[in-house]
């Protein structure tokens, strides 16, 4: 019994031991926290393409998490309006081909009519020529002046068939180049709609891994999902080119900047715990969704190729960054902090609640400006 005793003793000892911790000065880091997702720093971008309505549906959509070989398909969109309009088109295209090819044909005929017609009058007005040619004696008066008027009405007869072929042959081709511009014009208008309509399929251009985006909710898109132009509805990520993007608090994201140390803990990875390196901080601060008011920057940190192969993109991270270091400082563990009408302070062993001005904070810890002193023991709550 008594031994048992005094295990429980030396147990409650211990556990007493530990609710203090005792205050000493050293060198404190300062650092901001923030929550991120692995993403790929080369990864490819893909919305819903141009078309003449707002909303457009998806109707296929590959697979979260999937990887893809070039040319295959990662998303397709409604593009029933454009196929009835590339059917349209073609059909109205296919009818003024046949109505030009018609117009040839019938153009030709004419034009044979014509050189016919012409050659007659021609042949007349040289006949009518070669018989008033002669000498006025060999006829009689009035037989020579009908002889005379015959050529007259032979050679303008003549003429108007000349002035007519050269009007008709206008005609002919105003009418023919008419239908050549339609033509033109629907060819035109079909590739156009056939580009369009290509568009409404999204092939890989290169292999890759596939990323589903998000609606302006944060769910992730599916099938018949309607979407508008500028959301992003599939990514296609280099797994070999991975990185943190992370949002930080607009207050803590001013101490950031490039080339900052950065420690990046990965759960879902098995615990991944590596040092990274801030490559960007946004100059732009924005909300950080549609339905919160906070305010954040985007801040992106690399991760060192050899944990790479053990992460993939879409994985919650979280970050610690290093902006700065409080040399000489007394610092207390956040657990330790206990308020009192709304001011700080601690329970030092031995002296009880003891008002503290607090510094920065860091990693689950608080500076100290003023109120303790080195080797005083504060209670953890």
């Amino acid at each position: 019994m008594k031994r048992l005793l005094a295990v429980l003793l030396l147990a409650a000892a211990s556990v007493q031991a530990q609710d203090w911790v005792t205050v000493e000065v050293d060198d404190r880091p300062i650092t901001v926290d923030a929550t991120g997702i692995v993403a790929s720093a080369g990864a490819m971008r893909f919305g819903p393409p141009p078309s003449r309505s707002w909303r457009i549906t998806i109707t296929k959509l590959a697979r979260e998490g999937s990887r893809v070989k070039a040319g295959e398909v990662l998303a397709q969109f409604d593009g029933s309006a454009t196929d009835d309009r590339v059917r349209s088109l073609t059909g109205d295209l296919n009818a003024k081909k046949s109505e030009l090819e018609s117009l040839g044909e019938t153009q030709a005929r004419e034009i044979e009519e014509g050189r016919v017609q012409l050659a007659a009058a021609k042949s007349s007005a040289e006949k009518a020529a070669r018989k008033a040619d002669v000498s006025a004696e060999l006829y009689a008066s009035l037989e020579y002046q009908k002889l005379l008027q015959e050529k007259a009405v032979a050679k303008v007869l003549y003429e108007q068939e000349q002035r007519r072929t050269e009007l008709v042959a206008q005609v002919r081709e105003a009418k023919r180049a008419e239908l050549e511009a339609d033509v033109r014009r629907l060819e035109s208008e079909l590739a156009g709609a056939k580009k369009e309509l290509d568009s409404f399929t999204i092939r890989a251009p290169r292999d890759g891994l596939v990323i589903v985006g998000t609606d302006r909710e944060g769910q992730k898109l599916d099938v018949n999902d309607a979407v508008n132009p500028g959301i992003v509805v599939v990514e296609l990520a280099r797994e070999d080119d991975l990185m943190i993007q992370a949002e930080v608090p607009e207050y803590a994201a001013a101490s950031l900047h490039t080339g900052q140390k950065a420690r990046v803990v990965i759960e879902a990875a098995g615990g991944v715990d590596v040092i990274g390196e801030v490559t960007a901080v946004a100059s732009i601060v924005r909300r950080q969704s549609q339905y919160s008011q906070a305010m954040v920057r985007d801040v992106d940190v690399n991760i060192p190729s050899a944990a790479a192969g053990r992460l993939r993109p879409g994985m919650t991270a979280k970050i610690t960054i290093e902006v700065d270091v409080e040399t000489s400082a007394l610092a207390i563990p956040d657990e330790a902090i206990a308020y009192r009408d709304g001011k700080p302070g601690v329970n030092v062993r031995g002296d009880g609640w003891r008002p503290v001005v607090l510094g920065r904070a860091s990693a689950g810890m608080h500076v100290v400006s003023s109120g303790l002193s080195a080797g005083d023991q504060v209670e953890m709550r």
